[in-house]
């Protein structure tokens, strides 16, 4: 029997900062992800900062670099929120969520209210909120999809409450869900 090869621990100290480092490391992020310009530049200024700081190097002189490795890759189409958006929007409704989620995951992305509401009307077509919600309901199987007959008409409620915390309308909620909802039913 031999005996198996311990692995070294990391050494997880971040290389020192350098415009060719930060250049590579932004490419790979690029090819890896794709993100908005606001996201991206949160994720290469917190690699600026975590490699300064332990470097004990001032982090200001690479902002400058940052927002100039952002400006050339808006023009070269590496970044492009529009874009972006309107991929993230179509994902996210196909996974059965609501305006109200799609809009706020954007936010989060660092997109503009502008940018998110034109990826919504583009990818939306008729019925896109009633098509997102059934399709949550399909996968939280809730209503028609649920398995068991409804015991008490508590679980209506909480089916209801769901369909609510994942950003739906009670009409909406309601006419989905169906019938057994009808009046705490």
């Amino acid at each position: 029997m031999t005996a198996k090869k311990q692995k070294q621990p990391r050494d997880k100290s971040p290389r020192k900062i350098s415009r060719q480092y930060l250049e590579n490391a932004a490419l790979y992020y690029l090819q890896r992800y794709a993100t908005s310009a606001a996201n991206f530049r949160r994720v290469m200024k917190r690699k600026i900062d975590r490699s300064c700081t332990f470097h004990k190097v001032s982090a200001e002189e690479f902002y400058p670099v940052l927002d100039e490795m952002i400006a050339r890759y808006e023009r070269a189409g590496l970044l492009n929120d529009g874009g972006f958006a309107v991929a993230r929007v179509s994902s996210l409704r196909r996974q059965g969520r609501s305006k109200q989620a799609i809009t706020a995951k954007l936010q989060a992305k660092g997109l503009g209210r502008e940018v998110i509401a034109a990826a919504l009307s583009g990818v939306d077509g008729e019925d896109a909120e009633l098509t997102a919600a059934r399709e949550f309901a399909r996968r939280k199987k809730l209503g028609p999809w649920r398995k068991k007959p409804l015991a008490d008409p508590k679980d209506a409620q909480k089916e209801m409450a769901a369909m609510g915390r994942a950003g739906y309308s009670f009409e909406l909620a309601r006419q989905v869900l169906g019938a057994a909802i009808d009046d705490g039913d």
